[in-house]
């Protein structure tokens, strides 16, 4: 019969239980939470090819991916659903092991999705990329607070443009010294950070470049290669979602329900799932109405009741249903603009073009060390 194990994983240390299809606990073990411990645990089981099931976790994961990667199938449980199952004082890794492996055989594990190796990856540029932007902001507002102290207002729309910038150069008399020296540096670390901004997009469009599904979600106003990727990421696979109105409830764009008796309260979106996927299709949105007359539609009939806050997050959740469709189908976005698809599909060829080989860590921690050298060379502290 059919093998099933739970494995309740920390971060040293594994507890094994092996049971058989009629529930009955083979054996239950511990072992290393190590490299060569889990390649002994892929000999021993390889052939049989048991079910597996894992509590959600840092190591939880990681030893998902290695087991999925070498071909066992793999079940992620969510902790917070596993806690309200068990409401139980009794807890121990022996327990854990044995009711991860209960459930399973049960049927009843709460599962989560397990992202597909090349959806982790993805991830990792996009959220990197994403925490620039953060950097940048921070940076943007040092510069906002250091001018205002001096009573500087920048008329540009937008400080950071080539006007802004200009009126910045302008106003370098009215600083202090040392205020001068601070401003230039805070300018050349924005220099720096959108020269890896932009150099982090080229990698992410060399990363998406063949995506079939990457170019359909381009062909909608207000996403391009980046947004796309960010949406990729966090979907991975369309398929796990049974329907529209269940792709919109992950990203958080449906209101909270309270419902007893008569009574039904419709509230704000649950902001549940993804806050990355939520802000990009929100982000979208603004530009979409712009572009496409039928989204530009919906929206005015929306705002004048609700408000443009509002309004905006029911066009997110729109757009978030025409996404599902557009992946599921296969097919464009109803209100493609042609020309602006074009220079958005060339944009991309040319970023994966320009993204430059990445230095290996190896020579990366060299270069570092090497700094860190000089640095102490030159400024003793004993």
């Amino acid at each position: 019969g059919q093998t099933i194990i739970g494995i309740d994983v920390h971060k040293r240390l594994v507890n094994i239980t092996e049971m058989e299809e009629d529930g009955t606990v083979r054996e239950n073990y511990e072992m290393e939470n190590s490299e060569e411990a889990w390649n002994r645990f892929t000999e021993r089981y390889i052939s049989t090819k048991p079910e597996i099931a894992l509590e959600q976790s840092t190591s939880g994961k990681y030893v998902a991916r290695l087991l999925r990667n070498k071909g066992f199938s793999v079940h992620i449980a969510d902790p917070v659903k596993l806690a309200l199952i068990y409401n139980s004082p009794k807890k121990n890794d022996k327990e854990d092991s044995y009711k991860l492996a209960k459930l399973l055989r049960m049927g009843e594990l709460p599962e989560v999705h397990l992202p597909s190796e090349y959806s982790d990856d993805l991830k990792s540029l996009v959220r990197y990329r994403k925490s620039l932007g953060e950097e940048v902001t921070i940076i943007k507002n040092r510069i906002h607070a250091l001018l205002s102290m001096h009573g500087i207002s920048i008329d540009a729309t937008d400080i950071f443009g080539r006007k802004g910038f200009r009126e910045i150069e302008e106003s370098f008399p009215k600083l202090k010294g040392n205020e001068k020296i601070v401003m230039e540096d805070m300018l050349k670390r924005l220099s720096d950070l959108f020269d890896r901004e932009r150099e982090m997009e080229n990698k992410i469009s060399l990363a998406v470049k063949d995506d079939k599904r990457v170019k359909l979600l381009m062909t909608i106003p207000g996403i391009n290669v980046y947004s796309a990727a960010v949406i990729i990421s966090e979907i991975d696979d369309i398929s796990r979602f049974k329907s529209k109105e269940k792709f919109a409830s992950y990203a958080g764009l449906v209101p909270r329900q309270d419902q007893s008796g008569d009574r039904d309260i419709r509230g704000h979106i649950s902001k549940r799932g993804p806050s990355m996927l939520r802000f990009v299709l929100v982000i979208a949105s603004h530009i979409a109405i712009k572009k496409s007359k039928k989204l530009r539609a919906k929206y005015l009939s929306i705002v004048r009741r609700v408000g443009r806050n509002r309004a905006i997050v029911a066009i997110a959740r729109i757009l978030a249903e025409h996404i599902f469709i557009m992946l599921k189908n296969n097919i464009e976005f109803m209100d493609k603009i042609d020309s602006l698809t074009e220079r958005k599909m060339k944009s991309m060829s040319q970023m994966a073009m320009n993204a430059k080989a990445s230095e290996t860590i190896a020579e990366s921690v060299k270069l570092i060390r090497e700094k860190l050298l000089t640095k102490s060379s030159e400024y003793p502290f004993s």
